[in-house]
């Protein structure tokens, strides 16, 4: 018979981790690798019988393969914590894990929800994203922000049909706090491997009208309404910002006399 651990990295997260937690309670255990949270964050977590693990940041990808490393299930579901899980969806895991054709990687299509709004088009959905996997040979990448799972060319790999729930952006001032949090990591994290983009001022000053074409024309993010032009033109100002922090750190870099 299958078990599965499921993975959360938590720091703050109070007004999200008990949505999440109650519907993961099913799972034959829960590991929660904290970073440090000052609200009730861990309290609610061992309210839960969850296994709880402090353990200091060290980037998006290193700080999850650290949890992963502690399950000791044969299979791992990967949760953020603003996710959830729905019945449809956990029956849907349950059956699947104990099936003897499974695959070793599903994907999951994740369903976000944007200022109170479920969005449909733009990008937003569906977006899927590799989190239940075999255990045995799973490897997480080392990216700093919004890391994944690595997946090898032979790695056999399926979709569930049921949706995760991500309430992502419950406010505009949540998005904004995040997209300026992520874009100095991938910024720093774009010049410290020498990555930077042979022509960065031509891609500074194309990525807002790019992104937001992208999202909002062929990526049908009108067919949302107000809530899919916000969410483009906060989606390119977001790329606007990594461009434009990672041509200020470049130039903090050469002493503001480089030319990039």
């Amino acid at each position: 018979m299958s078990s599965i651990s499921v993975v959360i990295v938590t720091l703050n997260e109070e007004a999200n981790i008990r949505r999440c937690l109650e519907s993961a309670k099913w799972a034959d255990e829960v590991i929660v690798v904290d970073s440090g949270s000052t609200d009730r964050t861990v309290e609610i977590c061992r309210e839960y019988g969850c296994r709880v693990l402090v353990h200091e940041w060290t980037g998006d990808g290193p700080q999850k393969a650290y949890a992963i490393e502690q399950a000791t299930s044969n299979w791992v579901l990967v949760l953020d914590a603003d996710e959830e899980l729905t019945d449809a969806l956990v029956s849907e895991i349950r059956e699947t894990i104990e099936s003897p054709t499974a695959a070793d990687v599903f994907f999951l299509s994740r369903r976000n929800s944007f200022l109170g709004k479920w969005m449909g088009h733009g990008g937003w959905y569906p977006d899927r994203v590799a989190r239940l996997f075999k255990r045995e040979g799973a490897r997480w990448s080392s990216k700093i922000t919004h890391s994944h799972l690595d997946l090898a060319r032979d790695t056999k790999t399926a979709r569930l049909k049921n949706d995760l729930l991500h309430y992502t952006y419950p406010t505009l001032r949540e998005f904004i706090r995040k997209a300026d949090r992520f874009s100095t990591k991938q910024a720093e994290q774009v010049l410290a491997e020498n990555r930077i983009p042979r022509r960065l001022r031509l891609r500074l000053i194309t990525a807002f009208p790019r992104k937001f074409a992208e999202t909002y024309i062929y990526k049908g993010g009108w067919r949302d309404g107000m809530h899919g032009f916000v969410a483009s033109v906060l989606m390119a100002t977001r790329v606007f910002m990594r461009y434009a922090k990672l041509w200020e750190q470049v130039m903090e870099r050469n002493g503001r006399n480089g030319r990039q």
